[in-house]
């Protein structure tokens, strides 16, 4: 690994180490020693560099920063208990000069295949969606960052048409709303969002009594979703029917809507068609989806007034198997994690008319799965 690293910085000398840059943290699925990595871009010379590089968890193949990244915290493949076989989550102080990462605890995530991790906006809580066994928690965080034992653990009902794939629940990601009242789970098993209600002081998660989930299409797979900016909408990306929805969302009932629904690609797109990843753009006029395949690609949607999305463009030239992408903070950057091609590759946004365009820098990375902006 030593070796591995020496050579990703030697290839990226003469990068410019300027206070304009952007940093931001790659987890990598793989099951290397160290996992994280500390990377930065110099925008103006469009070129990549890795600064450092973090042991403490085992395939970091997600990553959610605390506010203002005084913590960050981290899936670990790592079996935390080895009667049930269940996963764990982890945390690590951020200096605040270097941005180096200090091991501080893990703690179980109270099931199995642990996918994805979500830190609360006041940072008193993180949850973890626990994809092999279906179950979501929630973690209360004392104020050094050290996780403690599960205040509740819930878990969807139902089944889907796919037989092989969707035996029972499998919870893909957790997030909490804008308002922070209530927690959304989007689960592959049974083509559900799960809906549940949030008590900060408690930390118990109850099915939502105005509305327990919003059920998609029959086989959909939802995996992923995001919140437009304005809070009032959201965009769920489904895994198996290779489509995105636009919903519209009620933040004081907890109430979900479908508006429409479109796919990442057309038909004709050939081989494998597995969509991943779901960000909209900080202006709130574009989301952007990434689908996993032989021809992998990130697409580009318009977000019309009424919250529906009309695709506009399908790049196709993005790293094998972007598991994720992410927007820098100003919206004017993506970088694409290449998960199965072991690189990263950086596009460029055109504010008014969201579409993307290719650059030439790219950056070798062991089974990029995670990027997460520092802000």
């Amino acid at each position: 690994m030593a070796g591995f690293l020496a050579l990703m910085l030697s290839s990226c000398t003469g990068t410019s180490q300027q206070s304009e840059s952007i940093k931001f943290y790659v987890g990598s699925s793989g099951n290397q020693q160290h996992s994280i990595f500390l990377c930065e871009l110099d925008p103006e010379l469009q070129k990549f560099a890795v600064l450092d590089s973090f042991s403490g968890a085992a395939g970091a193949s997600y990553l959610a920063p605390s506010p203002y990244n005084k913590i960050l915290y981290t899936i670990n493949q790592e079996i935390y208990d080895a009667d049930q076989k269940h996963s764990s989550v982890s945390s690590f102080a951020v200096d605040p000069e270097t941005l180096a990462l200090k091991y501080i605890n893990s703690q179980s995530s109270e099931g199995r295949g642990i996918c994805h991790i979500h830190c609360s906006q006041d940072g008193d809580y993180i949850f973890a969606a626990n994809y092999s066994s279906g179950h979501s928690s929630a973690l209360p965080v004392d104020d050094k960052g050290q996780i403690e034992p599960a205040t509740s653990v819930v878990i969807g009902e139902g089944t889907g048409p796919v037989e092989n794939r969707q035996e029972g629940p499998h919870a893909h990601q957790v997030v909490l709303d804008p308002s922070q009242r209530f927690l959304l789970v989007p689960d592959l098993g049974t083509d559900k969002v799960m809906i549940y209600e949030f008590d900060p002081q408690s930390g118990k998660l109850s099915p939502n009594a105005v509305q327990p989930f919003l059920k998609l299409a029959p086989g959909a797979g939802p995996r992923h979703l995001a919140f437009h900016p304005e809070g009032n909408f959201l965009y769920v990306v489904n895994e198996m029917n290779f489509t995105l929805t636009a919903c519209r969302w009620d933040p004081s009932k907890g109430n979900l809507v479908e508006i429409n629904t479109e796919l990442t690609v057309e038909d004709s797109h050939e081989g494998m068609k597995y969509p991943a990843a779901v960000r909209v753009h900080p202006n709130g006029n574009y989301v952007y989806a990434s689908t996993r395949g032989e021809n992998s690609c990130i697409s580009v949607f318009r977000i019309n007034s009424d919250g529906s999305i009309a695709r506009i463009q399908v790049m196709e030239r993005v790293p094998f198997w972007p598991r994720d992408f992410n927007l820098d903070p100003s919206g004017r950057y993506l970088v694409s994690a290449g998960e199965r091609s072991n690189d990263i590759r950086l596009y460029t946004i055109d504010l008014d008319s969201g579409l993307l365009t290719e650059t030439d820098a790219t950056l070798e990375l062991p089974a990029p799965a995670c990027i997460s902006f520092i802000q």
